[in-house]
């Protein structure tokens, strides 16, 4: 019951306006991609990334969750690509075999 009134209660600030709605559309459609990039920040592993018709493996440099973007260099740190989180297909790590394998 109190849940329930709390949204009542939430839902009429909105009608007055004296709230902001909040949009957390957004935040879901990209989620997944977002669990699998700080997964990746976390352990300093190597991702792969489909992304508007094209593909990336590489390392994370910079990600800015503000602008939605990373920046993400290639094992021998000779290409540099932007992404934007909204572009992503698919996101996954690569293992650390692979990893070092192309470092060589």
């Amino acid at each position: 019951m109190k849940k329930f009134l709390s949204i009542l209660l939430y839902h009429l600030n909105v009608f007055l306006g004296n709230q902001q709605p909040h949009n957390d559309t957004r935040e879901n459609e990209d989620s997944p991609h977002l669990d699998m990039i700080q997964l990746a920040l976390y352990k300093k592993a190597a991702i792969h990334i489909i992304y508007a018709d094209k593909s990336f493996t590489g390392e994370i440099v910079k990600f800015d969750p503000d602008e939605n973007r990373m920046i993400v260099k290639n094992f021998k740190r000779n290409v540099t690509s932007i992404i934007t989180l909204s572009d992503i297909q698919r996101i996954s790590l690569v293992p650390d075999g692979i990893r070092q394998s192309q470092k060589q």
